[in-house]
């Protein structure tokens, strides 16, 4: 924060001191992690925190922090993050209209997060009279490609809906071109996009093609699965399977006919091969992209010698 320029030293000092209070409190509602703490103090921005986080390697996604307080398993966290990419549907709204968890319980991770508000768009009323400067704002083809929509221009106050906190960086980047407005990003339903998106810019939403710039592979590649028994885990070999086809296609790999049964008999022989060489039950399969290829990555889980 400070090498951004954002805070002072003074500034670290007073939060540390008012985090170590929160810890020590019986009140849970107080800010735990050190940026929010800054957001209550008004030194920064919620949309400043994510970016600095980012970019730093700081930041807890929604997706670990998922897996770190146990509310969904890992394999769970990764089939839907899969199921995210390849519908173009943001990963928050899949986890909602799969019904994986309780709409206020993601409100809750989300601004205990990134303290971004979760809202729905139902209470907010279309005005045709501020369509110019919205659009001005955030041009359609921005809209589409970042599924984000400006909502509410009330004197020098935006309000955007972002449908995944990832959005807050094109925030950010919009923010300085019109320094004159004060962004306030609400986390909405991917439903709420498309709904809003059609009443604004009079035109339904297009998904398009999924391409290199909208897909971070390093989500895909975190991913793995764990083989005792590679005749009664065909469906995890096929989920590595699916996966390791989408990661091809997205490093541009030509398309190539369906090849599971290859790719189950493949995870087969050589789970057959590294048990009996390392002496283990479980061995661990991932997805390694190196240039222009992907690797199978097969490693012993519980090695006895």
């Amino acid at each position: 924060m400070v090498e951004e320029g954002l805070v002072s030293p003074a500034d670290i000092e007073q939060v540390l001191v008012i985090q170590e209070k929160n810890r020590s409190s019986l009140n849970r509602n107080k800010s735990q992690f050190f940026g929010m703490i800054l957001c209550d103090l008004n030194l920064i921005t919620p949309t400043d925190n994510y970016c600095v986080l980012k970019k730093y390697k700081k930041l807890i996604g929604l997706q670990d922090f998922l897996i770190q307080k146990k509310i969904l398993s890992r394999p769970v966290v990764e089939k839907t993050q899969t199921r995210s990419i390849e519908l173009n549907i943001p990963f928050i709204s899949l986890l909602l209209e799969d019904r994986l968890i309780p709409k206020t319980l993601l409100a809750q991770l989300v601004f205990d997060l990134f303290y971004i508000p979760f809202r729905s768009i139902s209470d907010i009323v279309f005005d045709a009279d501020t369509r110019p400067g919205l659009s001005f704002v955030i041009k359609k083809a921005q809209a589409r490609e970042h599924k984000v929509i400006p909502l509410v221009l009330k004197e020098n106050t935006l309000v955007c809906g972002i449908t995944d906190p990832e959005n807050l960086i094109f925030i950010r980047e919009v923010n300085h071109q019109f320094p004159q407005y004060r962004f306030k990003p609400l986390i909405i339903p991917f439903s709420g996009f498309i709904w809003f998106y059609k009443m604004l810019y009079e035109e339904a939403w297009n998904p398009g093609k999924v391409t290199d710039k909208s897909v971070d592979l390093s989500l895909l590649l975190k991913f793995s699965v764990s083989i005792s028994n590679p005749e009664s885990q065909k469906d995890d070999i096929l989920s590595l399977y699916k996966r390791y086809e989408l990661v091809r296609s997205l490093a541009g790999s030509p398309v190539k006919k369906d090849r599971a049964k290859m790719f189950q008999a493949f995870v087969a022989e050589h789970h057959e091969k590294l048990t009996r060489e390392y002496q283990c039950s479980t061995i661990v399969f991932s997805l390694k992209n190196e240039r222009t290829q992907v690797r199978i990555m097969a490693f012993p889980n519980e090695q006895k010698d």
